[in-house]
């Protein structure tokens, strides 16, 4: 069978098995975190690698900072459409399939939350939010603006905000938005910080509850089902993750980690429909938390901090949860017992969250801070690629000061991309097929300082030898 053929058998079997959605409608595609999507886009063009710096503006950094936002991803009038929020205060829509510029939309602020997408039986609608504190309704075909609502009134010199990736759920019989946030101003006659969670109806923007959640920046919700109840789950800066009812804003339960939870959980289902919370917090740890209630299934403890969101997959029957750590390793976990199947090391800390490109070779992608997006081999760990994508535009302090942007995946038309925005202010789409078969081998360490002497030595016994002619010399004359 052809490489083409193989592509469109993937892609049906994939859209059999229902692993592509119509709407990307949580920051990470759906609950599970997974960050892959098949698409079936006729009027796409011919898929191939392409670089977007969107409008070049550099800003000096600040905490919580990211270059572009982690992006979504789906099919808009038969064409494959991306969409990213940057630091130059835009909502970006490109063509997946070459990085053009479809359209592009101004904020008040950087747009670092993922925008997500949402098909309100019409259209294709995206909802983002900008640290301008507003919340943003566009339609995907022209960036024109449905709606917009302020959680709180923008005061660009003294006031700061920071607005999670949106998620869609259902209020009633309604569909509705909940979006988590943390407002800040700096003012001597205004001091505040607030941290809360707000859900509005998807089609008008208006406010159906907020629930204010002490003064901790939020992490971005996701929505599930338990026991018949819709809930909310988001982490927060102060080390709580937060189970609320969707209906209502109220809590139903809560979990105290070490450290701060800096990224949004991730949901696995196991046999019997029992539902696991999966989390890391920046004290290293990982831990699986029965979404009924909060009790503990199981926890691994990794050897530094944790700031991307887990990663779950069932794969070959056996459910994965996918783990990245500044320990410079990406865990594979068995979702059921938490213990490790493989893991993978970088030269850096993984910062980011992992996508699961579920293509003929299912990969693992995570960036890290080696300044590279890996592409890990889902079932053994073994690194199938590394791409380098570049040193940070700034001198950064913190390494984990900022939740920087993840990558996702998707099959278009059968041709599995990777798109990856980097802190070196690009944006990337990747054909995954070619980073495999180019795939960048490099020389250890060891083999370095072993072939060191070889290089050198020949040069320093050149250069004592001319000493020692010129000294001759010299004494001749």
């Amino acid at each position: 069978m052809s490489s083409r053929a193989w592509r469109w058998a993937g892609v049906v079997a994939l859209w059999a098995l229902g692993a592509g959605a119509a709407d990307w409608s949580q920051g990470r595609g759906d609950a599970s975190n997974g960050a892959f999507a098949v698409l079936i886009a006729p009027k796409s063009p011919t898929v191939h690698a392409w670089t977007s710096e969107g409008t070049g503006r550099v800003l000096g950094y600040e905490p919580g900072m990211t270059v572009w936002s982690s992006p979504s991803v789906g099919v808009v009038e038969g064409h494959a459409v991306l969409f990213v929020g940057g630091y130059d205060h835009f909502i970006w829509a490109l063509d997946a399939a070459n990085g053009e510029v479809r359209w592009k939309y101004a904020t008040g602020d950087g747009v670092f939350a993922t925008p997500i997408l949402w098909n309100d039986g019409e259209r294709l609608v995206v909802f983002a939010a900008s640290n301008d504190r507003e919340v943003y309704a566009l339609e995907a075909s022209s960036g024109r603006r449905l709606w917009s609502t302020a959680l709180e009134t923008y005061r660009p010199t003294l006031g700061g905000a920071r607005l999670s990736s949106p998620c869609v759920g259902r209020v009633g019989g309604d569909d509705a938005l909940f979006v988590g946030s943390w407002v800040f101003d700096r003012s001597l006659g205004r001091s505040l910080q607030r941290g809360a969670v707000s859900a509005f109806s998807a089609r008008s923007g208006k406010l159906l509850w907020s629930t204010t959640m002490g003064d901790n920046e939020m992490t971005a919700p996701i929505c599930f089902e338990s026991g018949g109840r819709r809930r909310i789950a988001l982490g927060s800066n102060d080390g709580n993750l937060h189970v609320l009812d969707a209906e209502t804003g109220q809590p139903v339960w809560k979990h105290t980690e070490h450290d701060g939870i800096v990224s949004a959980p991730a949901l696995v289902e196991l046999d019997g429909g029992v539902k696991l919370l999966v989390t890391g917090s920046r004290y290293g740890e990982v831990r699986a938390l029965d979404a009924s209630d909060g009790t503990e299934r199981w926890r691994l403890k990794t050897a530094d901090r944790i700031t991307g969101s887990p990663a779950t997959a069932v794969i070959d029957g056996r459910p994965l949860v996918f783990v990245p750590s500044y320990d410079r390793h990406l865990y594979a976990l068995d979702a059921r017992s938490g213990a490790v199947v493989w893991r993978a090391l970088a030269r850096g800390g993984y910062y980011s969250a992992p996508s699961v490109a579920l293509g003929r070779e299912p990969i693992v992608l995570a960036s890290a801070w080696d300044h590279a997006l890996h592409g890990i081999d889902l079932r053994t760990g073994i690194e199938r690629f590394l791409f380098f994508t570049g040193a940070p535009l700034w001198d950064v302090g913190g390494l984990d000061s900022s939740t920087w942007s993840s990558p996702i995946s998707a099959s278009i038309n059968g041709t599995m991309m990777a798109f990856a925005g980097s802190y070196d202010g690009r944006l990337r789409g990747l054909p995954l097929e070619a980073l495999v078969l180019e795939r960048v081998s490099h020389r250890s360490a060891v083999k370095f300082w072993l072939s060191l002497p070889l290089t050198v030595g020949p040069i320093v016994a050149l250069a004592l030898w001319l000493t020692r002619r010129h000294r001759q010399k010299a004494k001749v004359l």
